[in-house]
C-alpha cells in the first residue's frame, strides 16, 4: 500500500521551491504520483528528520 501524500493543504512555495506546508520540494510534489514506494518512504523519512531537528532546536 502506498503512503498518502504528506500534503497538509497549506501549499505555498518559499524562495527555495520548498512547500511551507508539507516541506516537500517542488520536484517531490510534481513527481509524487510516479514515485515508487521506496521513494515515497524516503521523502517521509527526510520529513520526519526535519520535524525531529525542529523539535530539538525548539527545546534549546
Amino acid at each position: 500500500m502506498y503512503p498518502e501524500s504528506p500534503c497538509i493543504a497549506q501549499c505555498k512555495l518559499n524562495d527555495e521551491d520548498v512547500c511551507i506546508g508539507c516541506k516537500r520540494t517542488i520536484e517531490e510534489i510534481v513527481n509524487w504520483r510516479s514515485f515508487s514506494i521506496e521513494q515515497k518512504k524516503g521523502v517521509f523519512t527526510r520529513l520526519s528528520k526535519l520535524v525531529e531537528a525542529s523539535a530539538s532546536n525548539n527545546q534549546q
